[in-house]
């Protein structure tokens, strides 16, 4: 009992201090990431570009905090073509399962 008692705190330590909690990009990392990083680029009628859903870093790899960070935020943007919505799922669970994970029930 003492041992895994013991165990436990070096548990969470490790835990803690894995890639499973995600640092929060600031703007300004955000606004200097590539298109690709993102999981939809839409062109308004003004020529503005808006970038949804940002879950790649700056090398191109896919940041697996922020991928749940983005499949959990899909429902919250505003697409200017109802269109994306449907690539950026596709290509946000690609990345899902990719990693081994599951493709989310509708």
């Amino acid at each position: 009992m003492v041992r895994r008692l013991t165990a436990l705190p070096m548990f969470l330590a490790l835990f803690a201090s894995s890639s499973a909690t995600a640092e929060e990009w600031s703007r300004a990392r955000i606004s200097r990431l590539p298109d690709s990083a993102f999981a939809g680029v839409e062109i308004s009628a003004d020529g503005r570009k808006a970038r949804h859903l940002p879950h790649h870093d700056e090398t191109g790899a896919v940041d697996p905090a922020h991928l749940r960070a983005a499949r959990a935020r899909l429902g919250q943007v505003k697409w200017l073509d109802p269109a994306n919505d449907s690539a950026a799922r596709r290509h946000l669970e690609r990345h899902l399962l990719e990693r081994g994970g599951r493709r989310a029930q509708r």
